[in-house]
């Protein structure tokens, strides 16, 4: 009962909140046909995810190239993927394969709901030439690593899953505007606020997020300012309670969000803005600044009118200090501990993440892999530069100031305090003290 009522609340937060040479592949055409040979019959496996990236002709192309396999693929958008999962949680249905995000990630290995995969990141990559893990560039696999570590403590393996793509957020701008209105790419955030004044007082509203589900980027990204010399430099821990919400480091961050909020630079619709309403109001040329992340942009890109001259820059950091980006492994797929069909569920996964399909999948061109050696469209790099640049700098710890040390606490940061907060509803300490009620409350039950 204990794990499936697990599954339920991990899947209500995942709403709020997804060449080989020419001698390995005939190894991996040889390898097919005699497990085809030997099994006599397909395996079918099931596979869920809410992440707009994959779709059926990537399955399609996997099926193709694996005809001993067959894929029930069931993509459900975000909006109604918690439904979805928490159905299959409560009878225990869960699929053999299907995505998650970092927040979740150590609540489901605590649980044992995730395949370990670290035998099969030791073998051989989809390709065939290296291993699995090699494909990876090693910062990226390092920060999920990092990330289990840290939520879950000593383990013999941290390897439950693997990174979809390296997130990273820029801003995404339009640069006739900024020709319009003679501005220059902020490189302070000083000169960032100034910009968002300018664009405000022409008529533009200034910044958002890609959506209401990425409601506490700002904080997380003001925290990794203001907390980093305490946090990190001095070695203080909200676990040791050196640190709490209360810190005058992390209130500042909760006050500098609240400013842009009651400086009238987000739009009213900011709680509850979707993806696809904050993709029509940048369209629009409605919004001057879009936080985005790269698979999210692939309907900004498609649509822009002729007029728009898409662009991005990183944002930059509140405090001065080298401005880390959110993201890295952030995005995750893996497989359930319960799979009956672990071999092809693997297989499946290593597709997803291979060279081979961020190379020939359409989908996937504006995506960051992640990946070693993948190539892609030269003038796609100069419209995503910012993209680049904001991950020169790494990531900020998924676990940092800890909103997102748990699922609970996550959504009711979310869902609960940030809008109220915002809107004036709540005060600073009423959010403050919440947080660090349940984030006690968390520490006794660790213990």
């Amino acid at each position: 009962m204990k794990k499936k009522m697990l599954c339920v609340l991990l899947a209500a937060a995942m709403a709020s909140t997804m060449i080989a040479g020419c001698g390995s592949k005939g190894e991996a055409e040889r390898d097919k046909k005699e497990t085809i040979e030997n099994a006599g019959e397909k395996t079918t496996i099931k596979f869920l995810s809410a992440m707009e990236l994959v779709d059926e002709e990537m399955i399609e192309a996997f099926e193709k190239e694996n005809p001993d396999i067959d894929v029930e693929f069931d993509y459900v958008d975000s909006g109604n993927y918690s439904a979805k999962f928490a159905a299959l949680a409560s009878s225990n249905e869960l699929p053999d394969v299907f995505w998650t995000q970092s927040g979740y990630y150590c609540d489901q290995i605590n649980e044992g709901l995730l395949y370990d995969l670290s035998d099969a990141l030791a073998d051989k990559a989809y390709e065939g030439d290296v291993a699995w893990k090699d494909t990876y560039i090693p910062s990226l696999l390092e920060s999920l690593q990092n990330i289990a570590y840290t939520g879950c403590g000593e383990m013999d393996s941290y390897d439950y899953g693997v990174p979809f793509t390296m997130t990273t957020i820029a801003v995404m701008y339009d640069k006739t505007i900024y020709d319009k209105l003679g501005l220059n790419i902020p490189k302070t955030w000083d000169e960032f606020i100034a910009n968002c004044e300018a664009v405000k007082n022409a008529g533009y509203t200034a910044m958002s997020v890609q959506s209401n589900t990425c409601i506490d980027w700002m904080p997380r990204l003001f925290w990794d300012q203001f907390c980093r010399d305490e946090i990190e430099e001095q070695g203080k821990t909200f676990e040791s309670g050196e640190m709490k919400f209360s810190t005058e480091s992390v209130q500042k961050g909760l006050e500098e969000y609240k400013k842009l909020w009651d400086k009238g630079y987000l739009p009213e619709n900011f709680m509850t803005s979707d993806l696809d309403t904050t993709a029509q109001l940048f369209l629009q040329g409605k919004l001057a600044h879009v936080l985005i992340a790269p698979d999210k942009i692939q309907y900004i890109m498609d649509n822009a009118p002729d007029t728009m001259e898409l662009a991005t820059f990183p944002l930059p950091g509140i405090e001065g200090l080298p401005s880390r980006s959110l993201g890295g492994a952030s995005n995750i797929f893996a497989v359930s501990a319960d799979t009956e069909e672990p071999e092809a569920a693997i297989r499946l996964v290593k597709y997803l993440t291979s060279r081979q399909n961020f190379e020939t999948d359409e989908g996937l061109k504006y995506s960051n892999s992640g990946l070693e050696g993948v190539e892609r469209d030269p003038e796609l790099d100069t419209i995503l530069a910012g993209y680049s640049e904001a991950a020169e700098n790494g990531f900020c710890p998924d676990i940092f100031v800890p909103t997102t040390v748990t699922t609970e606490i996550n959504t009711e940061f979310k869902e609960n305090l940030i809008p109220n907060y915002l809107l004036g509803q709540i005060t600073l300490e009423d959010v403050t003290v919440e947080l660090q009620e349940m984030y006690d409350m968390y520490l006794e039950d660790k213990e």
